[in-house]
């Protein structure tokens, strides 16, 4: 055989089996492509559904605490509520009700006056609420000019 006949069998030869090693990469990055893709949304469900169950745990929690905290209230409202019956029942001088109970009782017997974020006036002068407090005007005149 010659040398030429036997490059163009080695040549064509090579070309056969590159292009079967490509077919063959192709579909192994396929199956790995598709791989990664079920392995990330698979991910992405367990991340989700680990939220999820932390959200319940969470709210399972506050609604705990809320029950706790609305039964150390009513324990607390009772146990106000015996030491004022306790307390008037041994006491012969009439007890004033606490803050909850007596409400608005306080409220009217309260006469201040409320805050205010103003000054009062002082005798005729303006106060400081006028749109002209606080600019004094100069009493001096300037000489005139003449150019």
């Amino acid at each position: 055989m010659e040398l030429e006949v036997f490059d163009i069998i080695v040549f064509v030869t090579g070309i056969i089996v590159g292009f079967a090693g490509a077919l063959v990469f192709r579909a192994v990055s396929k199956k790995s492509a598709s791989d990664k893709h079920q392995s990330a949304g698979a991910t992405i469900d367990a991340l989700q559904h680990e939220m999820e169950r932390r959200q319940v745990l969470a709210d399972d929690h506050f609604l705990q605490l809320h029950g706790h905290l609305a039964a150390a209230e009513k324990k607390l409202a009772d146990a106000r509520k015996a030491v004022y019956e306790g307390a008037a029942s041994l006491s012969t001088v009439e007890l004033e009700k606490g803050e909850q109970e007596a409400g608005s009782a306080n409220s009217e017997s309260d006469l201040t006056a409320p805050p205010r974020d103003y000054a009062d006036k002082l005798g005729n002068g303006e106060g400081t609420l006028s749109e002209n407090y606080g600019f004094n005007k100069p009493t001096v005149e300037e000489p005139q000019r003449v150019i």
